[in-house]
C-alpha cells in the first residue's frame, strides 16, 4: 500500500513538471526584463550622516533610488554641482557634501530614473532643508598666568587657575554674538563661525575706555586674545577690528596668521600696534585676514579676551562708592568671599581730603560679621593686593569709627583691625591663618560713635616693602555692635 502511494506521487511531480513546459510558464519579471512598458519609480530615500572623512556635520547627504525597469539614475542635488549618474542595480546610491558657508539652506532633489529598453524616463523631486553644523572642539588653551582677580580686565575669560578651579576676574564686561561651548575641562570658548561669508562681530555691554578701564586714571595698555582654528574648516589668516562705535571709529590688525590646530596667543599695543590709537571701543570684529582662505564652516575658535591693568600700586575703591569692588575674595575656603557690608554711614570726609559736609559711603561690619575672637564662618575680610617698588617706605592711610551703645564686649574690646600683609594670596582662608606674618598693623579701639562731622579716627601705618614689593592691605573688625572703614590710600 506504501509502494503504491509512492508511485502515484512521483507520476503526479512529473505530470506538473510536463505541464508547465506545455504551456510556456513565465517566471516573475526582474528588473530589466523585456516585459515592462513603463519604469515603476516611486521614491527615493534621504539620509544624513558621516562623510568619507567621518566628519558628520549635517551636510553630507545621501539619496538611495529604488525602481523598476531602470538602467540608470541621474541625481541632482540642486547645489549647483554637476549631477551624478549611478547604477540602476538594486542598492544603489549617491552622496554629496553640501557646502558649509551658511548655516540653514533650501535645495531640491531631482532624481532621474532612465531606460535603455527605450522607457520613458521618471522623474522625482523632493525639498531638503540642510541644517549646517560646526564641529566643536575639547581643547583650551592654557589658563592665564595668575595676575590677581582685580588687575585684569575681562572681556572674556573663566579666570586663572588656582589649583584645579577657576578664579575669576573682578573688573570686566560681557558680550553678545558668539557661542559659548562648554568644554569637558570645565573652560568655556567663543565659536565664530560662517566667517568665509559674514564677519564675527562681538558686541560688548559697556563702552571700554582704555585710560580709565579700571577705574579715573587706572587703565590698560595692551589686550590679550586666545585663537584657535583648523585650517580644514575654518581660516588661516585673521584680521581682527576694534570698533567705536560711539564715535563711529575703526581700529584694524590685518595679516595676524594662525596655526593650523593649534591655540596661539596674541598680545597687542592698544596704542601702536593697531591702525591708530585707540581711545575706546565697544565691538571686536573677527574677519578672514588679507590674503587668508576660509573653509568649510570657517570657524574660529577664542578665549581669553582680556586686557591686564598697567598701574598696579593705587588703591582701587578706596572711597567705597563701588560698593564692595576690589575687596572681594574670589575664594575663601569654609568662609565668606564678601568683604563687608556697604554703608552709607561712612565718614564725612572726601576721599582727597575735603569736608563733604555731610556722610559718604563706607564699608561697614556687624557683629555677626566680625572676625578675631568673634570668627566663624560668616566673618567678612576686606583685600586688596597691590605691587610695589620694592624695598620701599610707604604708609597705609585710613580712617575708621566704631560704635558705642551698650552690648557685651569681646575679649580684647571693640576693635577695627588693618594690615599690610607680606604677600599676595587667592585664598582668603590663607590670609586669615598667615595674619601674623604683615608688615605692619594697627589695632583701632576707640569707639565713639558712628561717624559724623567730628567723629572718626585717622590711621597711618608706615612699612617697607619687601623685596618682590607684592602686598596686600586687609580690614577686619571685631565688635558686638557696627564698625566702619573709609578712605584707604597707599602712597
Amino acid at each position: 500500500m506504501n509502494l503504491l502511494k509512492k508511485g502515484i506521487l512521483t507520476l503526479l511531480v512529473i505530470g506538473f513538471i510536463t505541464s508547465c513546459e506545455e504551456n510556456d510558464f513565465i517566471p516573475t519579471e526582474n528588473i530589466t526584463g523585456t516585459g515592462l512598458k513603463i519604469i515603476t519609480f516611486s521614491s527615493f530615500s534621504l539620509s544624513i550622516g558621516a562623510d568619507e572623512a567621518g566628519m558628520e556635520d549635517g551636510t553630507y547627504v545621501t539619496v538611495s533610488p529604488l525602481a523598476i525597469g531602470v538602467d540608470s539614475y541621474v541625481v541632482d542635488f540642486g547645489a549647483g554641482a554637476s549631477p551624478l549618474t549611478i547604477s540602476g542595480d538594486s542598492g544603489s546610491t549617491a552622496s554629496y557634501d553640501y557646502p558649509n558657508e551658511l548655516e540653514t539652506v533650501d535645495y531640491t532633489i531631482t532624481v532621474t530614473a532612465k531606460s535603455n529598453k527605450g522607457l520613458d524616463d521618471v522623474v522625482l523631486t523632493e525639498d531638503i532643508t540642510v541644517n549646517h553644523e560646526v564641529q566643536s572642539i575639547n581643547t583650551s588653551p592654557a589658563s592665564p598666568a595668575e595676575q590677581g582677580r582685580n588687575n585684569v580686565f575681562s572681556i572674556f575669560s573663566n579666570g586663572f587657575d588656582h589649583e584645579g578651579s577657576f578664579i575669576s576676574y573682578a573688573t570686566g564686561t560681557s558680550l553678545t554674538g558668539a557661542a559659548e561651548v562648554a568644554l569637558d575641562s570645565g573652560n568655556s570658548i567663543l565659536q565664530i563661525s560662517r566667517l568665509g561669508t559674514a564677519t564675527g562681530v562681538l558686541k560688548l555691554s559697556d563702552n571700554v575706555v582704555i585710560a580709565d578701564a579700571f577705574a579715573s586714571g587706572i587703565g590698560v595698555n595692551n589686550i590679550h586674545f586666545d585663537i584657535h582654528s583648523n585650517f580644514e574648516t575654518g581660516i588661516d589668516v585673521l584680521k581682527i577690528t576694534l570698533v567705536d562705535t560711539v564715535n563711529d571709529s575703526e581700529y584694524t590688525i590685518d595679516g595676524i596668521e594662525l596655526t593650523d590646530g593649534e591655540w596661539v596667543s596674541f598680545d597687542y599695543n592698544l596704542a601702536s600696534d593697531f591702525s591708530a590709537p585707540i581711545i575706546q571701543f565697544d565691538e571686536i570684529k573677527f574677519e578672514v585676514g588679507t590674503g587668508g582662505t576660509a573653509k568649510d564652516h570657517a570657524t574660529l575658535n577664542v578665549d581669553n579676551i582680556y586686557m591686564p591693568r598697567v598701574d598696579r600700586s593705587t588703591i582701587l575703591n578706596g572711597d567705597f562708592n563701588g560698593g564692595q569692588n576690589f575687596w572681594k575674595w574670589g575664594l575663601f575656603t569654609d568662609g565668606e568671599t564678601n568683604p563687608y557690608g556697604s554703608s552709607s554711614d561712612g565718614s564725612w570726609t572726601n576721599y582727597d581730603g575735603s569736608s563733604n559736609g555731610s556722610k559718604t559711603k563706607g564699608a561697614k561690619w556687624s557683629s555677626s560679621q566680625s572676625g578675631g575672637y568673634l570668627q566663624s564662618s560668616s566673618s567678612r575680610y576686606a583685600y586688596q593686593a597691590l605691587t610695589l617698588q620694592p624695598n620701599t617706605d610707604y604708609t597705609l592711610e585710613y580712617e575708621y569709627a566704631i560704635k558705642n551703645d551698650s552690648a557685651d564686649d569681646p575679649i580684647g574690646g571693640r576693635r577695627v583691625v588693618g594690615l599690610i600683609l607680606d604677600e599676595h594670596y587667592v585664598d582668603g582662608a590663607n590670609a586669615v591663618n598667615n595674619i601674623n606674618s604683615n608688615l605692619g598693623n594697627h589695632v583701632g579701639t576707640i569707639n565713639e560713635g558712628k561717624f559724623n562731622a567730628t567723629r572718626g579716627t585717622k590711621v597711618l601705618i608706615p612699612f617697607t616693602t619687601n623685596s618682590s614689593g607684592e602686598i596686600a592691605v586687609m580690614f577686619y573688625a571685631v565688635t558686638p555692635k557696627d564698625a566702619w572703614i573709609d578712605n584707604v590710600k597707599v602712597y
